[in-house]
């Protein structure tokens, strides 16, 4: 009855407007435009003008609203999506890779040593070499490595590399020199320094807040630089079909972001995500004084760490780890400093998410999300949980009780699957359980966690609906039980990443109303096998009704 009365108001809305003899600025013709109203509505055509959809329909409906300055495109059958929103990334560290060293994906540590070598060649005495991307788990002695490694390559200039998840670093001892970390040096509060359990000397291996003395002193790009970097990026985001993020980035870099929309029309909509700290009302109206049309960039989220990552071990879990059995992980806060910085920051309006990986660390976060709103309370300021990637079954339905929204990140999945189970033996069934959280009702929002996975979304969408890597194993799926279909995870990228963010009343839908955000694809991957999806190409994006991106297609 509703998709019946849906439609009813859809067919007097075109008549209305055709009365009016509005002519759209675009009209797209001949289609299969997805609406995201729910899972199963398509329709042909969708006019736009000043940047808002105004009609969908049929061809023979919207054509008539084509002036002699209307743009016209017949999209021959084609898919049309709403822009892809990355619910979580870290947007400046991902345009920075590009003009560090990015050691990601590689498989051999000797190719990565060799790669560093070649890097450290390169370099001024003294000068720091910095990148990302190493992962241990891909090597074949799947050992972390140490600072002896890379003291062979240089004693003199310092080297910081951090792994993949972002949760590790590697240094050399030129490092560790810097900093002042010796053998007596505590591990800090929310952090690890590894040692060497012959003699307690230092690894070169640094978890989690044991780097955050590094973070502190590494030089950052000028700032014409930095506008450069990001702008690259962004049309590269454009290219792959989003147009709008979550992005988690160092603070200085909202002013660039307001200074890049100041300069041309913006094809990104930037919703700031930062970190927890005393001066928050200071920093809102520092944001706010800058007057930037907020439906482009905004500052409404606070992020807060509950522990680390399951690849460094760090995550908070219930039961010790099957392959470190004194480790039950790092929880970066006890419950009760939790919940007074959460309560003190949910109550001034911001919307609060919290990384939690493990299955205590979630559990944690769920019990202060209790106290802080009790169940059947208002579901603003929205409250999310940030990775959500091993979650007990009681506690998925503790999301829906509560109204968190999981903000996931789907390729995680198929990048960890072949060593899940070393970490939390059976217990693995319970992670990345996306069809168990859909199932109770859990507000699912998608991302890439960029430069953690790489920026496409379209790689997300083949693992959500497979739990296969990329070559295609295993070959049911790694725990199919919790996979999505093609419909729900385009959900998650587009209307859940919304809701997440408070925007779902006009963002995520291609609806009148809604902002023109839409994107063409070169195949149906409602259609196609799914191993299909991981060619897919986007031939067009679109933002506010303005042409971001074409790949030369149309």
């Amino acid at each position: 009855m509703k998709k019946i009365y849906a439609l009813l108001f859809l067919t007097i809305l075109v008549n209305f407007l055709l009365a009016q003899q509005i002519n759209a600025d675009l009209v797209l013709l001949n289609g299969k435009i997805f609406t995201a109203r729910d899972s199963t509505h398509f329709v042909e055509a969708m006019a736009i003008k000043d940047g808002q959809i105004i009609a969908i329909g049929q061809n023979s409906q919207l054509q008539a609203m084509a002036g002699a300055n209307t743009r016209q495109i017949n999209l021959r059958g084609k898919l049309v999506l709403p822009g892809f929103h990355d619910a979580h990334l870290h947007f400046w560290s991902g345009a920075l890779l590009n003009h560090q060293l990015n050691l990601s994906g590689m498989r051999s540590k000797e190719d990565v040593l060799k790669k560093i070598k070649k890097a450290v060649d390169k370099l001024q005495p003294g000068e720091w070499l910095v990148g990302r991307g190493w992962d241990h788990e891909l090597w074949e002695d799947r050992q972390l490595p140490t600072h002896l490694e890379l003291d062979q390559i240089s004693s003199q200039n310092p080297i910081f590399l951090k792994r993949v998840d972002g949760h590790a670093a590697w240094v050399n001892k030129k490092v560790l020199q810097i900093i002042g970390y010796d053998r007596s040096t505590p591990d800090p509060a929310g952090g690890k320094i590894l040692r060497f359990p012959e003699n307690g000397e230092l690894t070169g291996i640094l978890i989690d807040n044991a780097f955050s003395p590094v973070e502190q002193i590494l030089p950052e790009p000028p700032r014409e630089t930095r506008l450069r970097i990001l702008q690259e990026a962004i049309a590269y985001a454009n290219s792959l079909g989003i147009t709008s993020i979550t992005d988690n980035s160092e603070t200085f870099i909202f002013e660039d972001y307001v200074r890049i929309i100041a300069e041309k029309p913006p094809s990104l909509r930037i919703h700031f995500w930062i970190y927890f700290q005393s001066r928050l009302d200071t920093l809102r109206n520092w944001a706010e004084s800058f007057q930037s049309d907020p439906r482009f960039l905004c500052m409404p989220l606070v992020k807060f760490f509950a522990d680390g990552s399951m690849g460094s071990r760090s995550a908070f879990v219930l039961q010790p780890y099957a392959d470190d059995p004194n480790n039950f992980g790092l929880p970066q806060h006890q419950p009760d400093e939790l919940f007074w910085m959460i309560n003190r920051v949910y109550h001034q309006g911001w919307i609060i998410g919290v990384h939690a990986i493990g299955d205590a660390a979630n559990r944690m976060v769920l019990d202060v999300f209790e106290h802080v709103r009790p169940s059947g309370r208002p579901d603003k300021p929205r409250l999310r949980i940030e990775h959500a990637q091993f979650v007990q079954p009681d506690d998925i339905i503790r999301f829906a009780q509560l109204g968190v929204i999981a903000s996931m990140q789907p390729s995680h999945c198929i990048s960890d699957m072949k060593w899940v189970e070393q970490r939390v033996g059976d217990a693995a069934r319970y992670t990345y359980s996306w069809r168990s959280m859909l199932e109770q009702g859990v507000v699912l929002a998608f991302g890439t966690d960029w430069p953690v996975e790489p920026l496409n979304p379209l790689l997300g969408i083949y693992a959500a609906i497979t739990r296969q890597d990329t070559s295609g194993y295993p070959l049911q799926g790694w725990y199919p039980e919790q996979r999505l279909r093609v419909a729900e995870a385009i959900l998650a990228y587009t209307t859940g990443s919304a809701y997440a963010v408070e925007r779902e009343d006009w963002l995520g839908r291609l609806l009148p109303g809604y902002v023109a955000d839409f994107i063409i694809l070169d195949r149906d991957i409602f259609s196609i096998p799914s191993s299909e999806i991981l060619k897919t190409r986007v031939e067009m994006t679109f933002v506010n009704g303005r042409e971001v991106y074409s790949s030369g297609s149309f």
